[in-house]
């Protein structure tokens, strides 16, 4: 795992519509490498644009926010943050580095911003205009 030791700049998204919400627990890949538990959330613009030879086209652009997390636990926390965010309506921030196109070598199919704030940190920010319920154990 990446740790930011120096921070020059920082790019702040505001989230205005959330596409999708992907809860994710730790684990480990095949390489044995450990990931960590996250918050995956899409958004995406669509802009349209006039194509000279096959007329107007919409174009997406989709990024992928990523809010690593302490445990499974903070995960659900911070998915049901983000679901109330979005039935409401509410915008909110994340703020991160610029979007990765590529993983180890290989170009990603959507763009991903890893956010600088942990789950603890996001839920904090948030906390004035959401107030998850407490997740209860299986």
């Amino acid at each position: 795992m990446s740790q930011v030791i120096s921070q020059g700049f920082r790019t702040m998204y505001e989230i205005l519509e959330v596409a999708t919400i992907k809860p994710g627990g730790s684990g480990t890949l095949t390489n044995g490498n450990p990931y960590s538990a996250s918050v995956k959330i899409r958004s995406r613009n669509v802009i349209e644009r006039m194509d000279k030879r096959v007329g107007l086209q919409e174009v997406e652009t989709a990024l992928e926010f990523k809010i690593l997390c302490d445990s499974e636990d903070q995960v659900a926390l911070v998915s049901e943050a983000i679901r109330k965010l979005r039935s409401n309506k509410s915008p909110f921030y994340i703020s991160g580095d610029l979007p990765q196109t590529h993983q180890q070598g290989q170009k990603m199919d959507v763009a991903t911003v890893v956010s600088f704030d942990s789950g603890t940190e996001f839920l904090k920010k948030i906390g004035s205009s959401v107030e998850p319920k407490q997740t209860l154990k299986a």
